[in-house]
This record gives structure tokens, C-alpha cells and sequence, in this order.
């Protein structure tokens, strides 16, 4: 297992950006187009800027293991939506150009002002047939373009345990969706103390359909808040441990930190590797 990180981590032109991964002892990322000077989603695109991007992954030999590409899936501005929609065939356009095997989903919330923060209509019917037809519209874009939509669960989002997860998959029993693994984004603070507990259902339920694993960690005061990987609470060791019993091949992405915090995370990462 080979470990990447976020491409929005460092700030910079495209070279610094692949320059400063490289030197950090990264050989993949999960990129932002806004690291090439683009918008996350855009709706044109000019295909020298993506050559760029191809020549510059391959001078410093990093890896496009996913491209970021969260909307609203459920937003309750239908306008916004469909925009998110449109916007979303453009970018499977994109990543098959860049030969980028994975796109990461925002399942989302009824909340008007932010798709990370919960809503409790996000429990209603309404929401998660809304959150189907989304899913039916991207995941032809998918196949057209031979690319996986990596779901993420969030406790904030409507797909926010991995039951709900496992369900929503098995809806649609596609090899073109598929789960976006992160440990710390399975805890509610109850939940904190049965780390192991936790940890294992969730590979329970989603572990054979993981197309890609974050690394971020968490700490609990009032409130979860996300640190790096190394600061908080999650049981590495565990995660790591659960990765490799379900064959899971693709880099570990670092993201939820600071550049001038990447050493230690990555550090601390190859040692519970």
C-alpha cells in the first residue's frame, strides 16, 4: 500500500504542487483540478491544460489515483442540482482524458447551506429518492466514460453509516460505484470508545467494494473535530490491518492537515504500515 495525499494540501503552481508531494515521499494523489488553475467542476475545459497535467504527474512520478469532484447530490435547490449534474459528465470526461480510475461523490443534505452539515430530512423518503435519480443520471456518465464513483460515507451526509451505505449499493450492484473508505468519517462522539468495534463493521459491511482509503484522524472534546493522521484518536493499526484483510491495493490518501504537518503524518503512517 503506497501512500498519497490531497493535491489541495499545498499551495502553489501545478509543478510546485507535484515538486513538493514528491519531495514528502508521496507517490499518488487525489487531485483538484483547482491545483491545474481550473475550477473543481468546470463546465469547459481546455484539453493543453490537462496535457499539462499529465506531463507534470509523469516528471515527478505521481500517481492520479482520484479526482475530487463533490456536489450536492441531493441539494435542495433543484437549479444548483442539475448544474451539479451537468457539470459532473464534464469531469468523467476529464478524468477519462487523464486516465484517472475514481471520482469522489458528495451523497449530500438537504441542508440550503452546506452539503456537510446535517439535515434531518436527509431521513426522509423524499431525499433518498432524490439522492436515486442523482445516482442514475451520474452513474450512466460512469460507464460512458469507464470511470467508478467512490461513495464516502459521512455522518453529516445521507448515505452516513455503512449500512446505509451497503444498501444504496446494493441498489445498484454496478462495478462503476463503489465505496471511498475513511475511518474517521464513521464516528459520532458516542461511538469514539468502540473504536475496533466500529471499524469492523464498517469493512463488514463495505470492505470487498473499496475503491479508494483516506487517512485522516479525529479528536474528541465537545465535539469531533478532524486532525492528521498521527493527532487524534483512530486505532491505525486496526484500519491498516482491515485494509490488507480486504486485499485493498490502491494508495492511502492523507488529507484533513497542513503541509507543514505532512512529515509527521507520513512518518507515523509508514510506521503503522
Amino acid at each position: 500500500m503506497e501512500l498519497g495525499i490531497f493535491s489541495k494540501t499545498y499551495e502553489g503552481d501545478l509543478e510546485t504542487v507535484f515538486r513538493r508531494i514528491q519531495a514528502d515521499g508521496l507517490t499518488a494523489t487525489q487531485f483538484n483540478l483547482t491545483t491545474a488553475g481550473l475550477e473543481t467542476m468546470p463546465l469547459v475545459y481546455n484539453k493543453d491544460d490537462l496535457d499539462e497535467v499529465k506531463r507534470i504527474s509523469k516528471k515527478y512520478n505521481i500517481k492520479l489515483a482520484a479526482l475530487s469532484g463533490t456536489f450536492n447530490m441531493i441539494d435542495p435547490d433543484l437549479k444548483a442540482r442539475n448544474d451539479g449534474i451537468k457539470r459532473f459528465r464534464v469531469l468523467c470526461e476529464i478524468a477519462n482524458y487523464l486516465n484517472i480510475p475514481v471520482i469522489s461523490l458528495c451523497t449530500g443534505s438537504k441542508n440550503p447551506n452546506d452539503k456537510w452539515a446535517w439535515d434531518d430530512r436527509n431521513l426522509n423518503d423524499s431525499s433518498w429518492n432524490d439522492l436515486l435519480k442523482t445516482t442514475k443520471q451520474i452513474i450512466n456518465y460512469a460507464k460512458e466514460y469507464n470511470v467508478v464513483l467512490g461513495v464516502e460515507p459521512e455522518v453529516n451526509n445521507i448515505i452516513n453509516t455503512p449500512k446505509r451505505a451497503r444498501k444504496y449499493l446494493d441498489i445498484f450492484k454496478s462495478k462503476h460505484l463503489k465505496i471511498i473508505m475513511d475511518g474517521a468519517n464513521l464516528f459520532i462522539p458516542t461511538k469514539v470508545e468502540a473504536m475496533q468495534e466500529t471499524l469492523k463493521e464498517a469493512f463488514d459491511y463495505l470492505g470487498n467494494d473499496i475503491c479508494l482509503a483516506h487517512a485522516k484522524d479525529l479528536c474528541l472534546t465537545s465535539k469531533i473535530t478532524f486532525v492528521a493522521a498521527g493527532e487524534g484518536a483512530i486505532d491505525f493499526k486496526t484500519y491498516i490491518k482491515l485494509l490488507n484483510k480486504y486485499n485493498y491495493k490502491g494508495p492511502l490518501i492523507i488529507h484533513g492537515l497542513s503541509e507543514t504537518q505532512v512529515l509527521d503524518s507520513v512518518e507515523f503512517l509508514k510506521g503503522e504500515m
